[in-house]
């Protein structure tokens, strides 16, 4: 319940805002780092540039707090020394991909024109059942990345969907709650099921 009132309070703080330009709002989601997670280094699915970009969103807020503006793509392109905002959009559909990023909520203007999202980050991949809860458009998100434009978007794309529909074939319950002990568990463990990280 905090969690859904601290998004309705961001959109509220969003769409009252007079810069009527589009502009993505930023939560974090996790525990405060000085340094970058262990499992975003240990990721087995993410690319450095990935990390980096991850890095580099979770660093923009620092200064500012919690609850601030996402960085632009030519922001993020600029502090992680990337060539081109393709390869953070890349980046970023992959970290959702990996549900190391949510996409909580859409911003409208009172005309209903687009604005911007809330999106959140986590110091960890989020559970499937987190992920639905906190990114109603997650699956419908993943299955249109399936013809994303990138081969490796594409490919964690399958991946995915494959995993939970193996699980499903299983008869695990993918919508079950994991404790945090396990997930932290799961995210240093080098074989064996991953239900939190949803594949190997």
């Amino acid at each position: 319940q905090a969690l859904e009132a601290l998004i309705r309070r961001t959109l509220s703080q969003v769409q009252a805002t007079t810069n009527a330009t589009t502009a993505d709002a930023r939560l974090v989601l996790g525990n405060p780092h000085q340094v970058c997670p262990a499992s975003l280094v240990q990721d087995p699915v993410l690319e450095p540039v990935d990390k980096v970009v991850w890095l580099v969103i979770w660093q923009h807020g620092q200064a500012a707090g919690n609850n601030s503006a996402f960085p632009s793509y030519n922001t993020i392109a600029r502090q992680a020394n990337i060539a081109s905002s393709a390869t953070v959009s890349r980046a970023i559909a992959l970290l959702r991909a990996t549900r190391w990023l949510s996409v909580c909520a859409r911003v409208s203007d009172d005309g209903g024109r687009f604005r911007g999202n809330v999106n959140a980050l986590h110091d960890q991949p989020l559970p499937f059942a987190d992920a639905m809860h906190l990114d109603p458009d997650y699956l419908t998100f993943v299955n249109a990345a399936r013809q994303h434009h990138h081969a490796r978007v594409r490919k964690v794309a399958h991946a995915v969907l494959a995993s939970i529909d193996d699980d499903s074939k299983a008869e695990v319950d993918v919508l079950a709650p994991v404790p945090a002990s396990a997930q932290r568990c799961e995210g240093v463990r080098e074989a064996g099921p991953r239900h939190c990280f949803s594949f190997t």
